[in-house]
């Protein structure tokens, strides 16, 4: 049986006043803590960093998060494939 693939999701984000941040294309949430949240978008993780977040809203349906607290940054990790055995041998 052939896989069916999932659509990319566009990935995008706000902030309002350093205490809200919304995000879209979220695939999956790694790691929470009230000072890091790490999300998986389809185009790799995304980080954010601050004190005292939690996240109110997430929905694995549409990929929305909201996330409240204060937000000190963001940044993203991206995704590279997999390499074989050879080619991490062979770097």
């Amino acid at each position: 049986m052939a896989e069916m693939q999932r659509p990319t999701r566009k990935h995008a984000f706000t902030v309002d006043s350093r205490e809200r941040l919304t995000a879209t294309g979220i695939c999956r949430v790694i790691f929470c803590s009230d000072e890091l949240i790490t999300a998986e978008t389809d185009t790799g993780q995304f980080n954010i960093k601050g004190e005292g977040m939690h996240i109110d809203v997430l929905s694995s349906e549409t990929g929305d998060m909201l996330v409240v607290g204060k937000i000190t940054a963001i940044s993203y990790t991206e995704s590279k494939p997999a390499r074989s055995v050879l080619g991490r041998l062979f770097q």
